[in-house]
């Protein structure tokens, strides 16, 4: 009687441990299909639509950046007025401005420059 009891115990442990390992699997499982990937956002290009006169202030100024080209520049020109910026997705056009502070460092970050 003593064995079979033994045994009986064993079985159950042994049955205990099973589901349990089961069950950490089986959840695990779960929660790997419940991640939702990381997308990186892209960033936001923005066209310098402002006056090629005073690029000083008008370079710096939010209001003079646009999601679109005006119809009438066009980039790629020798001249030194930014045509373009790539926002990161995080920021907006004036706080990006804001970080490169000065025309210099927006011409440097300017991959193109713009017709007069």
């Amino acid at each position: 009687m003593m064995k079979n009891n033994f045994a009986v115990k064993a079985s159950l442990f042994t049955l205990i441990l099973a589901l349990l390992a089961i069950g950490t699997f089986a959840a695990v499982a779960v929660m790997k299909k419940n991640e939702t990937p990381v997308v990186a956002k892209a960033s936001t290009t923005f066209y310098y639509n402002g006056p090629s006169t005073n690029l000083a202030t008008n370079v710096m100024n939010p209001s003079n950046w646009s999601p679109s080209q005006d119809s009438g520049f066009t980039c790629g020109q020798p001249t030194e007025i930014p045509c373009s910026l790539d926002v990161p997705a995080d920021k907006t056009i004036e706080d990006h401005l804001e970080d490169l502070d000065n025309l210099a460092a927006v011409q440097e970050a300017s991959p193109s420059k713009r017709s007069e």
